[in-house]
């Protein structure tokens, strides 16, 4: 052996016996450990706490309307979903048949409903930290992924039955799709950038499949490609009529279907955006603390430069929301938090001395954010209405030829019949009875009632009336002809109460 291949004192792998311990030196090891560390994706931290808290009591909540619309969707066959989205939710579609071939083979438990949307948001997680590191280095790319994760309103929605998680995914998937694009252009060849953009395109038709709102993205793209690359702007505007046109059926219906579906939105004023800054983390602490470090990230050029990409699409739909339809939700524009974390993330590694005040600005923000992050996974954190208590009482004390009158009238949106559906066991299923026409025979999400119930009473011995609040009459939320015809012909024998519902017994006279 050569001199020249001899382990010197020097090296890395050689062991140190010292006479004094005859202990080998832990210091190769140590350094060994943090070289495997640094060789760690930037993206499988982030991904893995969000998967740790997304699927930690996933299924404790309580779902709430939306989540029951997304089950009684899902649960139709494939030709009465197609019916179904032909009146109402075609924007859901694809998430609806998804979710249908989905719980066709793991069931529908509130866990198995919301997995996907979990997943989604891991995924979302990794993608926010590969976009970070590619806007501004590896460090910067993993705090900002930590960040979005952390983020308690992003949890409420990776323990969501509806597509919010998915959106968010497709939008920073699209956003990553589009850098890599505007960095790497240069050096590929005509056939390969138009295979790219097309790749691009994509993202956008998934995006829109899922969400159409969450294509005010747009508006962020645009500004990237003036910033980063302007002679890409040819490039974004084919991907974006493509997307467009393949999209158009769904633009077409969701604008027919809109008057129906968003038209309790109210349209929002200037005062109405410090709440939706607000309402896209569910705490103020996290939102300030994110504010401070987008803040500190505008001490670098790169970060000043991307300073306006969170906020553009956020303008773009109040812009929009002046219009004829408002689309001011938080959770329609959740897409928008994971480009706000990759500034915060920049931001926390420009704070002076990063090497240690980055990891301890993470650490105040995951303080910060705990009581949030725990009151996201409590019991009746979506819904203020204890579907499940009620079920279970009339489980307890069910009888054969037992009937149910739900509160509808206009508190149909609420879905209370969905919710004691849900809840009860199939062997205990009640006749709806003043229910003239199921909602799946009218393609819809709900059904029709009988308009003269005296007509409808079908001799039931037993029938349970369930309705909103707490009330010491328990037929005081039914119309007037509900209530004529049932006091008629039954008398209450006993009133309970659970969270948000009275459910009284009525036995025939």
């Amino acid at each position: 052996m050569n001199s020249a291949s001899r382990p010197t004192l020097a090296d890395p792998g050689l062991v140190d016996r010292t006479p004094s311990g005859g202990r080998p030196n832990e210091r190769p090891r140590l350094s060994l450990l943090l070289q495997r560390l640094r060789r760690t994706p930037v993206w499988l931290p982030p991904a893995l706490l969000a998967l740790l808290l997304g699927f930690w009591h996933l299924g404790r909540p309580l779902l709430w309307r939306d989540e029951l619309a997304t089950w009684s969707a899902t649960s139709r066959s494939l030709g009465q979903l197609w019916g179904l989205l032909g009146n109402v939710d075609a924007v859901s579609g694809a998430y609806y048949l998804f979710l249908h071939g989905w719980t066709a083979v793991l069931g529908d438990s509130p866990a198995v409903l919301r997995a996907p949307s979990a997943l989604a948001i891991a995924l979302a997680a990794g993608l926010t930290a590969a976009l970070g590191r590619r806007l501004f280095g590896a460090r910067a790319g993993l705090w900002a992924g930590l960040l979005f994760a952390l983020v308690p309103a992003v949890l409420r929605y990776a323990q969501e039955a509806r597509s919010y998680g998915m959106v968010t995914a497709a939008v920073v998937l699209a956003t990553w799709q589009l850098v890599r694009v505007l960095d790497c252009q240069p050096e590929w060849s005509r056939r390969r950038m138009r295979l790219e953009w097309l790749g691009y395109a994509g993202a956008l038709v998934l995006t829109g499949a899922l969400h159409l709102v969450a294509l005010a993205v747009l508006t962020s793209h645009l500004w990237l490609v003036l910033t980063r690359r302007r002679r890409a702007w040819r490039g974004l505007l084919a991907a974006t009529v493509l997307a467009l046109a393949v999209l158009s059926p769904l633009l077409i219906a969701g604008r027919a279907e809109s008057g129906r579906q968003i038209n309790w939105i109210q349209r929002p004023n200037l005062l109405a955006f410090p709440g939706m800054v607000h309402d896209l983390t569910s705490s103020w602490p996290i939102t300030i603390a994110l504010l401070v470090l987008a803040v500190v990230a505008c001490r670098q050029r790169d970060a000043r430069r991307y300073l306006p990409v969170p906020f553009l699409p956020i303008v773009a739909v109040w812009i929009a929301s002046q219009g004829t339809n408002s689309y001011w939700v938080e959770r329609y524009l959740l897409f928008t938090v994971p480009l706000w974390t990759v500034l915060a993330g920049a931001g926390a590694e420009n704070l002076p001395r990063p090497r240690w005040t980055a990891p301890a600005a993470l650490v105040v923000v995951a303080a910060l954010a705990l009581p949030g992050l725990k009151d996201q996974s409590g019991l009746w954190s979506h819904t203020g209405t204890d579907w499940r208590g009620a079920a279970r009482i009339v489980s307890a004390d069910h009888r054969p030829g037992d009937a149910m009158v739900p509160e509808r009238g206009g508190a149909a949106v609420y879905m209370l019949d969905l919710g004691i559906d849900y809840y009860l066991p199939a062997k205990d299923r009640l006749k709806d009875l003043f229910l003239a026409k199921p909602a799946v025979a009218r393609d819809d999400l709900m059904g029709t009632e009988c308009a003269v119930p005296a007509s409808c009473l079908n001799g039931a011995p037993r029938v349970w009336v369930i309705t909103f609040g707490h009330a010491h009459d328990a037929l005081a939320g039914l119309p007037l002809p509900q209530q004529r015809a049932l006091r008629a012909h039954y008398t209450v024998t006993e009133i309970k109460y659970v969270k948000g519902l009275t459910l009284g017994l009525l036995v025939e006279r």
